[in-house]
């Protein structure tokens, strides 16, 4: 028999796509600048209403999601990953990053 700890390994919450729990994380934030989220592939992309993409997040297994900025360069694409965390640090570390929370 299947201890419970391995039928649920994950909470429900973790089950539901990537760019729903980040758009989750995006709205628990108090005055955040409107920002968008969309899937791409396996990543979510943020982008500040009506400007490109400046973040993609990673899904890395468990409760990780890694976080990379756009290149300087546009041609050069993304940065390496910056920081590996659980969602919501890693959401509210691109919205710090790119001044979209109040007083930052």
């Amino acid at each position: 028999m299947l201890s419970m700890s391995l039928v649920n390994e994950h909470p429900v919450s973790e089950r539901r796509p990537l760019v729903d729990r980040v758009r989750d994380a995006l709205a628990s934030f108090d005055g955040v600048r409107p920002v968008w989220a969309r899937g791409a592939g396996l990543h979510v992309l943020l982008g500040l209403h009506g400007e490109d993409a400046f973040a993609r997040l990673t899904p890395l297994g468990g409760t990780q999601v890694g976080l990379a900025f756009r290149a300087a360069e546009p041609q050069a694409g993304w940065e390496a990953l910056l920081l590996v965390d659980d969602l919501e640090q890693v959401v509210e570390h691109a919205l710090v990053a790119e001044g979209a929370l109040p007083g930052c």
